[in-house]
This record gives structure tokens, sequence and C-alpha cells, in this order.
């Protein structure tokens, strides 16, 4: 061995001996680390038998650290399978390379525990087999220690969360709209918020240990002693009591108690809510008046009435009671004559009067426009008719016009009586309109009594209306146009005549159909019908090259009535979209329409003004005065049908008819007779010096085929002699 090689072995030796001696001084520690581990050693042989443990290993075995050396791992395995992949993975390991799972290990009695395994293969020495470390870990006292750590830290959170929700509380509490109190057994405030100190104008805590029971107004204090009952037997109540603030003030307080601590623990305090409803209360009472009250006349309105019917039928079931249904007569002619404030003076005139009609326990009100209803407990059948007749005599009394002349207003009644006609209050309510209905269609200052057959017949008056609008739609109306002759029975004109065929009713007559479009306001429709289809009519005779007399079409006393446009205007629309000159038409108005009061002058000079010619129908029927007839643009006056019937057997009507016929012929008006059907009549109608005739002597109403006929033919009628 040369001298080189001789040095190397020599400092080798010595780094071996040092290590030997570091290394044999340090094992009592190494020893001492192992014992002291807090996971599970082993050393495990090829086999998986366990060489070596620690003592923390036999604890988690569940035997002495005697009984583990020799002992086959698996024995402790409780799951086969896991025992196979441990094994097979622990053979494939390569030298260092760490093998980790989860083991379920079965110990003493058969309790499962789960540890994590971390195994390393050594390197083997030379001669010896394969050598495995495994060190295990309590995977349930982790979890423990985990969850332990978890619950800490929620308990934290929770905490931190119930401070911040005290504060967001208390927080709430001092901004609650509602006065918010703890009250103790005897009713001596504990706790008040801000609110409640705010209501009863106190300075923050002076509410502290005040009796509630001195707050409340004396008035009050009965029901307040009740409710405290109530709550110390353990009830929740809600009452509205006034109290007093510190002013002295009375303050409307609504207030809720809830006893704390369950039934009969009132003794031991409440929790009160309180809310100022004092001003809310005033505010609704007072959209109460506005809802149920009428703001004219200061009576109540439809929903007043009916919310008072109903209570007096719920209290008093048995009782009689009558509902009174009142229409003013013509009232629209006040509005149209002297304004709409001087119609809203005289309603509150009316109402007045009907006040002083008033038993103590009557109820009055107003359903709009000029109806008035008066409900009367106790009156039968008759009373009900003596009260009509003391209402009609009180508004005969003392109206007075915005003139200073004295009216005489009148009306139409429909009665409803309980329990004969319904026992609910919307039953006696609508049979009462009902009634109204059917005394309306019989005339001015009627009254009726509601019985049932009305309700029959106003259901076939609406199937009648719908089957008339229905017409208006579709072909079930046409025109028929009959003639007015002059003395030679030359053709002067025609009257165009509604008619009405229904699919399923046949021929209606316009006796019944007129008189409904009249109450339903369709008349409006019908009577722009008329005039259009009428004018249509005449301008198509003409641009045959015929000469058709001026057409008459008859206006409704409705039709001037009505919103919109004046008639004046639709007349004029109805000749400038058809194309027919004004001189061809002749409106034929009903003499109850020139009354002074109607006011009606303008609109017949603003019709005369397009050039229309203008008649006075019925002329005999209505009230009309001589100074109406002198200064209106009358063309024509035609006598009424009524007197000419009966003009050969009664020397009345000949002397009402000569005296209309003069009448006529003073004012330069051409008169005409309605309804001749004999030749007496026409004979007698000739010596009195009439202008002109129409009726059955001469011609039917025509379709308007026949009437080109006769128009054809010359315009001569055959029947007509002189």
């Amino acid at each position: 061995m040369n001298d080189p090689e001789r040095l190397r072995l020599e400092r080798e030796i010595r780094r071996l001996r040092y290590e030997l001696t570091e290394a044999t001084r340090s094992l009592p520690h190494l020893r001492r680390m192992v014992a002291d581990s807090a996971d599970g050693l082993l050393l495990l042989d090829g086999g998986l038998g366990i060489l070596e443990a620690n003592g923390r290993a036999a604890a988690l075995l569940g035997v002495n650290l005697s009984g583990l050396y020799g002992q086959p791992l698996r024995r402790w395995l409780a799951d086969p399978d896991q025992a196979r992949e441990l094994e097979q993975g622990l053979t494939a390991l390569a030298s260092g390379e760490p093998l980790l799972m989860e083991c379920d290990l079965l110990i003493g009695d058969g309790e499962a525990r789960a540890v994590e395994c971390l195994a390393r293969r050594l390197e083997e020495a030379a001669g010896t087999g394969a050598v495995w470390t495994a060190s295990l870990r309590d995977l349930d006292e982790r979890r423990r220690l985990r969850r332990s750590e978890a619950v800490v830290a929620t308990q934290g959170d929770l905490i931190r969360r119930l401070r911040q929700s005290e504060e967001r509380y208390r927080q709430f509490v001092d901004q609650l709209g509602d006065g918010l109190a703890l009250l103790d057994g005897g009713q001596r405030f504990r706790f008040a918020n801000p609110t409640m100190h705010a209501i009863l104008q106190l300075a923050p805590g002076a509410l502290q240990g005040r009796s509630l029971r001195e707050l409340v107004a004396d008035d009050d204090r009965e029901t307040y002693d009740q409710l405290m009952g109530a709550i110390l037997a353990g009830r929740p109540r809600r009452e509205r009591l006034q109290v007093l603030n510190a002013a002295g003030e009375r303050r409307l307080l609504e207030l809720e108690f809830r006893p704390r601590g369950g039934t009969g623990a009132g003794r031991a305090g409440s929790t009160m809510i309180a809310r100022d409803v004092t001003e809310l209360t005033l505010a609704r009472r007072q959209l109460e008046r506005l809802a149920f009250r009428d703001r004219l006349t200061g009576l109540a309105n439809e929903e007043g009435i009916l919310r008072w019917l109903r209570l007096r039928l719920t209290h008093h079931p048995d009782e009689p009671l009558a509902v009174l249904w009142l229409d003013l007569d013509a009232f629209g002619r006040i509005n149209n004559t002297f304004g709409r404030a001087a119609g809203d003076r005289l309603l509150q005139d009316v109402a007045e009067h009907l006040r002083g009609s008033l038993q103590s326990n009557d109820w009055l009100g107003r359903v709009g426009g000029d109806e008035f209803l008066l409900l009367r407990p106790g009156a039968r059948g008759a009373d009900a008719e003596a009260l009509v007749a003391a209402l009609r005599a009180s508004l005969w009394s003392a109206l007075a016009l915005p003139t200073g002349d004295r009216l005489a207003l009148d009306f139409c009644a429909g009665v409803s009586l309980h329990p004969d006609h319904g026992k609910e209050a919307e039953t006696l309510l609508r049979h009462a309109a009902t009634a109204l209905s059917r005394a309306q269609s019989a005339g001015s200052g009627r009254s009726q009594i509601y019985d049932p057959v009305f309700t029959v017949r106003l259901q076939q008056e609406l199937n009648l209306e719908s089957r008339l609008r229905r017409a208006l739609e579709s072909e079930g109306l046409w025109i028929a146009y009959q003639p007015q002759v002059d003395r030679t029975g030359r053709l002067i004109g025609h009257e165009a005549l509604l008619r009405w065929h229904d699919a399923s009713l046949g021929p209606v007559g316009p006796d019944r159909f007129i008189p409904l479009a009249e109450r339903t306001g369709l008349i409006q429709s019908l009577g722009q019908w008329v005039l259009e289809h009428a004018c249509r009519q005449q301008l198509a005779w003409l641009l045959a090259g015929l000469a058709p007399p001026p057409m008459a079409v008859n206006v409704s006393p409705l039709q001037f009535d009505a919103s919109g446009p004046p008639m004046a205007e639709r007349v004029a629309a109805v000749l400038s979209s058809t194309g027919l000159a004004a001189s061809q038409l002749e409106l034929e108005i009903t003499e109850s329409c020139i009354l002074p009061v109607t006011g009606l002058s303008a609109d017949l000079d603003a019709l005369a003004d397009l050039g229309v010619r203008l008649a006075i129908d019925d002329f005999g029927t209505g009230f009309s005065s001589l100074a109406s007839l002198q200064r209106l643009p009358l063309h024509r006056l035609k006598i009424d049908r009524s007197f000419i019937s009966h003009l050969e057997t009664s020397a009345a009507d000949r002397v009402l008819v000569g005296t209309a016929l003069q009448l006529g012929k003073g004012l330069g008006l051409q008169t005409l007779a309605e309804g001749v059907e004999t030749p007496e009549q026409r004979a007698i109608l000739a010596g009195m010096d009439c202008d002109a005739y129409q009726g059955y002597l001469f011609s039917r109403p025509l379709d308007g085929a026949a009437c080109t006929r006769l128009l054809q033919s010359g315009g001569i009628l055959p029947e007509a002699t002189d």
C-alpha cells in the first residue's frame, strides 16, 4: 500500500470513529424523541411484521408495547382490501419513497379507528431483507380537534354577529316609528324607546318607573282596567285608548299588548307597541265624509245611503221601511236656460226643502244629477204615498228661479217597500229605480210603488233595446214616406217615418220603440240614422231627374238636449256629407220643444239660417204661447191627429181645430192636418180653410220604390178630390 492510499484510509477511519461517537451520544435523545412522538411509529419487516414500535403506536393499536413485537400489522387492519392495498403499496415502494393512505384499525373490543399511515422503504443493508418505517396518525383526534377549532371559531363569529345584531336592534328600536315599551307586572315602564317618549312629548327616560294608567284619559280608564285584567290573565289584547301628553292634549293611541312568559304570566310584565292614530283617524273620517257625502248638497251619496241601508236592515231585519227614489221633472231645462251654477243652487234649495220633510230617523241622499233617495223606517205603502204627496207639496211652494220668479218643481217617484219587495239593500234600491222608470214612462209628476211585474217588463224592454241597437247596425230599420197633399191633391211633401222589422219579433211599431229610444238615449242614434238616410233618398230622387217636394223629418225634443255639437251643426254636417240642399229638408219639431224655458230659440234660429224649413208638429198637445210662435222662424203648423179623429162628432174639437187654423193663418204659417182618414173630415177641414192634408184618406206610408213611382206619375194622388 503506498502512502497516499494509507493516508486516505486513516482519514476515513477517523471520520467513522467520530460519527460513531456522535451517534452513540445522540442515541438516547433519538430514543426519547421516538417514544414521545404524537404519532405511532413502527418498523416493519418484509412480511409487515412489527420489529419496533413506540408507545403511541401501542396506544393506537390498543395493546401493550411488548405485545406488538413480531405481530403482523394486518392483524389490526379491519378491511382486507386495505391490508392488501398497503402490502402491495409497500412492496412497490422504491427506497426513500413515501406511501400515504388512510386505514381503518380494529382495536380493543372491536372499536374502529381511522388513521393516516405514512410509510417509507429503508435502504437495505447487505444480507438483510426489506425494512419499512410507518407512522400512524389518529384522524379521529385530528377531526375532533378540527371540529373543536371550528366550534370555537363559530362561537366567536356568533358572538360578533350577536353584538352586531344587538347594535342593529338597538338602532331599530330607537328609530322605530311606533312606540315600544316593556311594562312590569304593575304596568309601569321598565323601558320605552324614543318614539314612545316623543308621542307623549316627554324627555328621553322620563317614562322610566311611571304607571301607564296615569297617562290614560279619565273617560277611558274603565276600558283600560278591563284591558289590564285580560293582560294579567296572559291574554294578548289590542285596544284604542286616549292618553294625555305632557301638554295635556288628548292623543288617540292604538295599543297592542303581549304578555311575557306564557299563560298567566302577565303579572311578570308585557310588551306594548303604541301607534299614534290621531291624525290618521281624523283623515279617515274626512275621507269617509268625502266618500259617502254629496259635495254639492251635503247629503249622503248613493254609497252612503247603501251603507246606511245595509246597517239598518242588519239591525232591524223585521222592521218595515220605504225607499223613495225621486227624479225632478225637466230639470235639464233649468241648466240649459240659466246655466249650471243656477241649477246647482236650485238643487241645494231642493235638498233643504226635502230636509224639512224628514223625521228623526229618516235618511236622505242625492244619487247624482237631479235624483234623490229618501229612506223612511217604519213606513208601509200608504205611509210612502202620503210622504210622496208631502214632498211634492213642499217643492211646489217656495223654489225661486234666478230671475226672481217662483218655480213649481215636480218630480217622478219610485217606491219599494221592505220586506215586501226585498230584504237586501241592493234589491230594494234596484226595485225603487225600476218603479221610478215605470212612473217616468207614465208622464211627469207621477209616482209608482214597485210591482214584480215591472221587473218582467223591464227585462222585456232591455231585450227590446238590445235588439234595437243591433238593428241600427244591420238592415232591420227602413224608412216609409207618407205623402202630404194640398187642396188639389198635388203632392207638396212627404214625411220620413222610421220602421223596424225584427227577425224574431216581426214588425215593431214606432209607438213601442220610439219611447224606448227616448228613455234609453238611443233616440240620438236613431234620429241621426233617419236624417242621413232620408237626405240620401231625397238626393237620389233629385239625381234621377224627379222633382220631389221637401223631405220632412221628425226631431225628438231629446235631440236638442244631447251633449256634443248643437243640432244646427249636426244637420249642417249631414247636408254637407250627402250633398243635399238645405231647402230640400223640413224638420218637424214637437210643440213641447218650444216652451220659453227651454231656451231653444237660438237653436231654431240657427237651423233657419241654414235654409232648413221648420214645422211645429202635434200642435195643440203642448203648451206653446202665441208669443213663442210669433218670434220663432216657423214655416208650417201641423194640427195633431187626436183632434182630427173626432172632428165629425165633437163640436169642441171643431172649435179647437178652427181656432188653431185661424191662429196659423194669422201668423202667416201654412197649416196641415194630420190623420185625415174620411172624406167628411177632409170636407170640414176644407171649410175651415186648411191648406194641406196628410192621412190614410190620401195614402198610407209608402216604401221607397212606391214613392218613386208616385213621383214618376207626377205626384197626383187619385184619392184626393177638391
